[in-house]
């Protein structure tokens, strides 16, 4: 008699529980994470200043790199994101700036120039790599980490102005050219709606501002506020049309009064008893919007030095003003192509945050308002501050770029398929061969 097979029930078969693979594009969020700790407690600025890192500061931006090679050798073939019209204009920029800087030190013999700005300013296009859409729960991890690093920036801000950390007053990393971080430490907690850790992050904000009452921190946080109210639950056009004629309103009568908002400026320093530095940013304003007299449409192909001679003491410095370096290095052309960027970009992520916000997306969303915020701050900080001439700061711009244009598109709100599951790419970021 033959022996009945044993068959063994399915209940008792094994089962493994296997990790989903993340995504490509939430590969390369965590290189760009990497350059934003790193900043974050870069009190000796190794990582930013050409004066402490010399040319070991540009070893940052190979973080990411690196990620981007691993992606395309996970997933090697010629297809690509197609690029907004946000990317081509910056770009544009990149090619021209990066030119001239490689002319200036190869042939000219220019000393500072603007590599610090146009090397980083690659990290902006490695997106394009990427072929999967983060999902949600990746998406939700890069908003808690966001969150994380930028509180840990601002807590290191606390202990350097309060001079828990002896010695370190004296490195300017957490003075104004970075207060867009401490900007996004509070869109980040508002975003994830944790009530502690913004009640946190705003009493540091206030020992931050108490310790060192910086201009730029007010109008950064005005910029804050904007921001918040133009992603607002009713956030629309029309609510964009009326924020950016007040702005639009504001600079021209700022422009026309010059005069009076310098001693505005000169009473504020006197109330607050801070070192007045109007007197020194204006000379190298002066200097930069002379140079761009001289050439108007290129300036000097960002060829010539991208620094100034301050008159009083004879010290070579950066303008103090990301605009009026663009102007004097870039002429016409480059502060439009600038400018450009800027603008089609805030356009493209509010588009994207009130789709998302609409389709019920609240994570997706909840990151783009907390970049936004950041993205501004950065935008208010460069007119009286050399922010892009940093390489960590510039790196951290274009990391938060690169991560708000790959999020996706957001899904419409009638459409039930799942377009977060790795692999699928929607709206503008189909691939392209």
């Amino acid at each position: 008699m033959r022996s009945a097979e044993r068959v063994r029930p399915e209940s008792f078969q094994p089962t493994a529980t296997i990790e989903p693979r993340s995504t490509d594009s939430f590969v390369l969020w965590r290189a760009y994470l990497v350059i934003m700790l790193a900043a974050s407690f870069d009190v000796y600025d190794w990582l930013d200043r050409s004066v402490q890192g010399g040319a070991t500061r540009f070893l940052i931006i190979a973080v990411p790199i690196v990620a981007a090679v691993w992606v395309r050798l996970r997933k090697p073939g010629f297809v690509v994101r197609r690029p907004l019209p946000s990317d081509l204009v910056l770009f544009s920029l990149f090619v021209f700036g990066l030119t001239g800087s490689m002319i200036g030190v190869a042939l000219l013999g220019t000393v500072e120039t603007g590599r610090s700005v146009f090397l980083p300013m690659m990290l902006a296009f490695l997106y394009l790599l990427t072929t999967e859409d983060p999902t949600d729960r990746e998406v939700a991890k890069t908003l808690s980490w966001v969150s994380l690093i930028a509180t840990a920036y601002t807590a290191m801000n606390v202990l350097v102005n309060l001079e828990i950390l002896p010695g370190l007053l004296q490195f300017r990393q957490y003075r104004n050219a970075s207060v867009a971080m401490v900007a996004l430490a509070v869109g980040a907690a508002i975003a994830l709606g944790n009530r502690r850790r913004l009640v946190l992050v705003l009493v540091m904000a206030a020992i931050i501002f108490t310790t060192y009452p910086s201009a730029t921190s007010l109008m950064v946080g005005a910029a804050v506020v904007l921001t918040l109210y133009l992603t607002g639950r009713r956030s629309s056009s029309m609510r964009t049309i009326f924020v950016v004629g007040a702005v639009v309103a504001i600079g021209a009568l700022s422009l026309a009064n010059f005069e009076k908002g310098i001693d505005v400026a000169d009473d504020y320093f006197a109330v607050v008893d801070k070192a007045n530095a109007n007197s020194g940013r204006l000379d190298l304003w002066n200097q930069g919007i002379s140079r761009w007299r001289e050439a108007p449409i290129f300036g000097s192909g960002f060829a010539g030095e991208v620094t100034a001679v301050r008159e009083r003491d004879g010290r070579v410095l950066p303008f103090h003003n990301d605009f009026v370096l663009f102007l004097a290095a870039g002429g016409a052309v480059g502060f439009g192509l600038l400018i450009g960027w800027f603008v089609i970009a805030e356009v493209t992520l509010l588009r994207r945050y009130r789709g998302f916000a609409r389709a019920g997306q609240s994570t997706r969303a909840g990151l783009l308002r907390a970049i936004l915020v950041c993205l501004n701050g950065f935008l208010v900080a460069m007119a009286f501050n050399p922010v892009l001439p940093g390489a960590s700061r510039s790196a951290t711009i274009f990391g938060l770029y690169g991560i708000a244009m790959s999020i996706g598109e957001p899904k419409p709100v009638d459409d039930d398929d799942e377009s977060t599951e790795p692999g699928a790419l929607s709206g503008s970021a189909a691939p392209s061969a």
